[in-house]
């Protein structure tokens, strides 16, 4: 053998070792991915004790998986497969952390919608309580094959807050389920508030942990009944000498008026009450009755380690809905407006309604706000100026309200195609009136005179305003002024609308909310003119004595005799005709 021979076989050989050493996964990578696996979602799954926990899973490759929850160094643990149905490659195993390891672990474990649990197998003794508070190991194996691991984490439950909301009587039966009650929530029909109506339901939210275990696995009704859940509602402003109301528990619960509505995933339980038909103890509720509503958990239950409570004051109010003073007018989108008592969310039909001569109804549906209040909203442009309709509006728990209204003109200022004008000439007044030589307003109104500041102030440039005119053009319209022209002036001469249409001028007396300008492409419809202030108590003064001594002269008989009266005359003629020229 040469030595290139025994140096090439010495290579071999060392090669040969060192592949045989390399694990089989490694010598096929390909195939070792390709192997099925399953893995959990998150390295720690946290959850208070007594709730359900959700354990989170993937699959690649399989459908089915095994996970142990637990080990037997803290006395607990459980073998669960679970079967990927719905072949989506996911799977929530949800495990009840309140009768963990107490019975079969059959009503322990179970999936989310579409997947399944094959089989369970605890390998440790039965507890006689809830698991405590520890971290406990997960681990998943596909094939006996060991392919992730993770931690449940239990934590000490809580006991937070009571916030007290309202919602409308019909909601009472639309909310059974956490799913519905949120959808209630952002719709508006579920409302935080500290005062409900007598006749809606009182909705109890309290932030806690650790009971929806319990919940998931007992009657409500029979937690309640046992007292290791208590929920309580009493009056905290009796009358004197009076004992307080206090909600009948147990009747209500037979009479369907409570409904306890569990939202584990956001760790809420809501308790809704219908205070319509709840039953009471020590008289029937009324307006004005103040509550404290609250829910104990029993010391002596596996719930809590002591009793714990936490509630809040709730205060019942009567059932009131009014109209507000509605102005409608012959147009589209006119409103009617109202407050009401009850729970916002709750509906409100207003319908509008005229009997006789070109009867109509017409219907609208709306919902209480947030603040109480309510708008429906109506097309009148068809409706006939001046006609009276009725106005009425229903809520619920028997509230309602009625008016009647009657429907203007439509009053929207804007002259059509320049139809208001005004036509006034500078001349001379005796400072307490205007004239106006004539005023067209397509819509009767008033014509009113302001001072010349009137861009800067226009209520109070007001001088005076006529009566009210009657639609078309009037003619020498005269204005009678508020207070007394002392020296000649330029005014303002603007046209008005009869805004609420009751033949009264209100532009002044409303500070400039009734009674609006006519405009035309924006701008009130005006016209400008220079006053001259004539005093008429001196013209009147002189006329009356040149007319006493012109008789006087006539009628002397000295020495000039009936022909100086005719000179005069003359005389007079020719002044006349002289001033005529003149003028």
């Amino acid at each position: 053998m040469s030595a290139r021979y025994g140096v090439a076989l010495a290579t071999v050989v060392v090669l040969a070792a060192v592949v045989g050493a390399i694990p089989a996964t490694a010598q096929d990578s390909g195939r070792a991915t390709d192997r099925p696996t399953a893995s959990f979602e998150r390295s720690t799954v946290s959850e208070e004790r007594g709730d359900i926990a959700a354990i989170g899973l993937n699959l690649s490759g399989t459908t089915s998986a095994t996970v142990t929850v637990g080990s037997e160094a803290v006395n607990y643990e459980t073998n669960v497969t679970v079967n990927d149905s719905d072949g989506d490659g996911h799977v929530t195993l949800l495990m009840n952390t309140y009768i963990a390891g107490q019975g079969t672990e059959d009503r322990v474990y179970e999936t989310a919608e579409g997947d399944a649990v094959v089989e369970t197998n605890r390998t440790t003794d039965p507890l006689d309580s809830p698991l405590e508070t520890s971290r406990y190991n997960l681990s998943v194996r596909v094939e006996d094959r060991r392919t992730d691991t993770a931690t449940l984490a239990l934590t000490e439950r809580t006991t937070g807050e009571l916030i007290t909301w309202t919602a409308p009587a019909a909601s009472f039966d639309n909310a059974t389920n956490a799913s519905e009650v949120a959808t209630a929530v952002e719709s508006g029909r579920i409302t935080a508030t500290d005062s409900v109506a007598i006749g809606d339901v009182s909705v109890n939210q309290f932030k806690l942990s650790g009971v929806y275990g319990a919940l998931a696995v007992a009657n409500v009704t029979e937690l309640l009944g046992n007292g290791t859940l208590d929920f309580s509602m009493v009056q905290t402003n009796p009358a004197t000498n009076r004992p307080p109301k206090r909600l009948d528990l147990s009747r209500s619960l037979a009479n369907d008026s409570i409904r306890v509505v569990p939202d584990p995933r956001n760790d809420v339980l809501y308790v809704n009450v219908d205070t319509g038909a709840a039953v009471f103890e020590n008289g029937t509720v009324a307006a004005g009755d103040t509550f404290e509503n609250t829910l104990t958990l029993d010391g002596e239950s596996a719930l809590a380690e002591s009793d714990e409570s936490v509630g809040a004051n709730v205060t019942l109010v009567g059932t009131e809905l009014g109209l507000g003073d509605p102005s409608l007018a012959a147009d589209s989108n006119q409103t009617v407006t109202g407050t009401t008592s009850v729970a916002p969310g709750s509906e409100v039909t207003v319908r509008l309604q005229r009997n006789g001569t070109s009867p109509f109804v017409k219907t609208n549906t709306t919902r209480v706000k947030p603040n109480g209040s309510f708008v429906a909203s109506f097309n009148l442009s068809a409706v006939t100026p001046r006609t009276t309709v009725s106005v009425r509006a229903d809520g619920p728990l028997g509230t309602g309200d009625r008016t009647n209204v009657t429907v203007r003109p439509d009053r929207t200022n804007e002259s059509t195609n320049g139809t208001a004008a005004l036509a006034v000439a500078d001349g001379t007044t005796d400072g307490e009136t205007v004239t106006v030589r004539n005023a067209t307003l397509p819509d009767g109104g008033f014509v009113v005179v302001h001072a010349p500041n009137v861009s800067t102030d226009p209520v109070g440039s007001v001088l005076g305003a006529s009566s009210y005119l009657e639609n078309g053009t009037a003619e020498n319209v005269t204005v009678s002024l508020a207070e007394p022209l002392r020296e000649d002036t330029r005014v303002v001469v603007m046209a008005h609308t009869d805004s609420n249409d009751n033949q009264v001028y209100d532009f002044s007396s409303s500070n400039g909310s009734e009674d609006e300008p006519y405009t035309t492409n924006g701008s009130p419809v005006t016209a400008r003119a220079r006053l001259t202030v004539v005093d008429t108590t001196t013209v009147e003064t002189t006329n009356t004595t040149a007319a006493t001594t012109a008789a006087g002269t006539t009628g002397t008989t000295d020495g000039s005799g009936p022909g100086f009266g005719v000179v005069a005359a003359l005389l007079a003629l020719s002044l006349a005709g002289l001033a005529w020229r003149r003028d």
